[in-house]
């Protein structure tokens, strides 16, 4: 048998994936990240600490399969964040990832060339001061000793492809979202990073499965693994888990965690301008293009649900309060919007829960929150659709998929059936099976090709599907839902970029 590992670096966790050749996953090890405030830098962690939990990770996994059978490891991991390093390779920074809640450049600080829908058209991205171009630029302002001793800046994905193999390379769908690539030339763009001082300061763009090293020689002899193991950068965390899932034309991925996000890859892009103004973002992943909406404050709402019911009595609290009757849909509004809102909302609009009385009870709060999160959705598949592309096919993936009175609203909210993926731990899989193509033809079903076979499988697979019976009821609270949020944004004075996107 052969394996191939998968590594996922996320913001909470970090995972070690032994993946077979048929994309399963046999075994995983998982290490918190060790996220502090940092004066200055905001939440953060260390790239030498990132280092020392992969060894650790990778040490353990050791110990529970056979190491001779690992013929390829893949890295994938979130966006944005990542470390200055020097010419040595040493890290300059810690590890900012993308909530770190830090302040920084804002648009108008840009020149006119480098705004709006010109930025859009160089890099498929709106501005943001999360991108990896503001933490360059802040830290050539505040720290330009260090800036000065920057000899390349490196994604977290980079930074251990580097500690694993010597080379300093990236992958296109991290490169785009740096705010620095250029999606329609396939480059850095010349403007964006002179602009922010980073010429010749940016890794090499791998693309495609060829060309890839191997794991340096002493590790390999460290670890008692076979020479001449392949090391690769799969990419974006929710696109390596798009690739697990086999996407085609006319699916749409709904990628679930702390963020949600909606993703798929068209054959042709709509008109560029009514993407930008619908504020739908794009990139090159795998030598295509993706377009891709978030709901940053999704899984964030559950996790925040969940700890303040844990807090009054515990985790049975919590699990025993979701096997509860219930009103569908319930009587409490909820604007999805504390932790931010998505690119596709160009004001700011507050979060929170409406309709509450004496009478609502925690599962009627519970039920609420669900169904505001269901909306939402609704509101980005319309969106997407309105802009010419296509939402035929649904699938859901992450943790979000364990949640069925979730997965039930949005749903009945929605009005569609959503795919529930069996895939355990996607995107390390994901990663792990892109590593594969370097060393044999993958036996997964990430060719985007969207064969008929896949979607004859979906009869087998779970799915969770709206209920007639609650169709009209649930249409009415939806127009409430766009009504309110309507008269929020016509309050609303900042824009778009005072958000959190993914």
């Amino acid at each position: 048998m052969e394996l191939f590992l998968g590594i996922d670096i996320g913001t909470t966790h970090l995972k070690v994936c032994a993946v077979r050749a048929d994309g399963s996953v046999c075994h995983t090890v998982l290490r918190d990240q060790s996220v502090r405030e940092l004066p200055g830098w905001g939440r953060c962690f260390r790239a030498e600490e990132l280092w020392e939990k992969t060894e650790d990770c990778l040490k353990e996994l050791f110990s529970q399969i056979d190491r001779k059978q690992i013929r390829a490891i893949g890295i994938t991991s979130m966006a944005e964040a990542g470390v200055a390093v020097d010419a040595d390779g040493v890290p300059l920074t810690p590890v900012v990832p993308w909530n770190a809640g830090q302040g920084g450049p804002e648009e108008a600080d840009f020149p006119a060339s480098l705004r709006g829908f010109s930025l859009y058209r160089k890099t498929g991205l709106l501005w943001h001061r999360k991108y990896t171009i503001n933490q360059l630029l802040s830290l050539k302002t505040s720290r330009p000793e260090l800036f000065e001793r920057m000899d390349c800046f490196l994604s977290v994905s980079d930074y251990l492809f580097f500690r694993l193999t010597g080379e300093r390379r990236t992958e296109e769908s991290l490169a785009c979202r740096t705010m620095l690539y250029n999606i329609f030339e396939g480059k850095w763009d010349s403007e964006l990073t002179a602009f922010a001082g980073v010429t010749g300061k940016m890794p090499p763009v791998g693309k495609g499965s060829a060309g890839w090293p191997v794991l340096k020689k002493e590790l390999a002899s460290r670890y008692g693994l076979p020479d001449k193991i392949s090391v690769r950068i799969g990419g974006h965390d929710h696109l390596c888990a798009a690739w697990a899932e086999g996407l085609g034309e006319g699916d749409v991925l709904n990628s679930m965690g702390t963020s949600e996000v909606y993703l798929g890859f068209p054959d042709r892009l709509p008109e560029l301008s009514g993407l930008y103004e619908r504020g739908i973002q794009l990139g090159v992943f795998q030598g295509r293009f993706y377009w891709i909406c978030n709901m940053p404050s999704s899984g964030a709402s559950v996790e925040w649900l969940r700890s303040f019911l844990q807090a009054a009595g515990g985790q049975a609290s919590y699990e025993s309060l979701m096997k509860q009757e219930r009103q569908v849909p319930s009587k409490v509004m909820y604007l999805p919007f504390v932790n931010g809102g998505g690119t596709h909302r160009k004001k700011m609009i507050p979060g929170g829960l409406l309709g509450l009385d004496m009478t609502t009870g925690p599962m009627d709060a519970a039920q609420g929150i669900y169904e505001g999160i269901a909306c939402e959705a609704r509101v980005i598949l319309e969106l997407i659709e309105d802009a010419g592309l296509h939402a035929d096919r649904l699938i859901a993936a992450g943790g979000g998929t364990r949640n069925p009175l979730l997965m039930q609203a949005k749903a009945d909210m929605t009005g569609r059936r959503f795919i529930l993926s069996q895939q355990t731990q996607a995107t390390a899989a994901g990663a792990a099976m892109l590593a594969a193509e370097a060393v044999k033809e993958p036996k997964c079903p990430g060719d985007f090709s969207g064969e008929g076979s896949q979607k004859e499988a979906d009869i087998e697979r779970k799915t969770a599907a709206p209920r007639k019976e609650y169709g009209e009821a649930c249409l009415a609270k939806y127009r409430t839902y766009l009504a309110l949020t309507e008269a929020a944004a016509r309050e609303g004075t900042k824009e778009r970029q005072e958000f959190l996107w993914n």
